[in-house]
């Protein structure tokens, strides 16, 4: 799988879209949710983060243990680096500015033709 980041704007949404206004325009451009597991190993992976970046994983929400939905976002906020969650009900109205991270998946060239015989053959 490829990763992909891009901000809302990137992807035409309004000035403050709602992330289910994101997620959809992501899907259109081709782009898929990633799995959660990306945001942890990214978070381990990218050690030279700018100062100030907060990487939204687009990504189906996980629960808090009190239930709330949230998706991971990867930070350096200065201080040092951290993953932390942040509401995500599909409502949730965001800046069309913060990076988002999407997963483009690969897709294999599959070769068609017709044997001798008329059968579609897949090589």
């Amino acid at each position: 799988m490829d990763l992909v980041v891009v901000s809302g704007a990137d992807l035409g949404t309004p000035t403050e879209p709602s992330l289910a206004d994101v997620y959809t325009l992501a899907r259109a451009h081709g782009l898929a949710l990633a799995p959660a597991e990306v945001g942890l190993q990214l978070r381990l992976q990218y050690l030279d983060q700018p100062v100030g970046e907060f990487l939204h994983v687009g990504m189906n929400p996980i629960n808090t243990w009190s239930g709330e939905p949230v998706i991971l976002v990867l930070v350096n906020g200065g201080a040092g680096l951290i993953l932390i969650g942040t509401e995500s009900s599909a409502n949730t109205k965001i800046s069309a500015t913060p990076p988002f991270l999407f997963v483009r998946p690969r897709v294999l060239a599959v070769e068609v033709f017709r044997d001798k015989s008329g059968i579609s053959r897949r090589v």
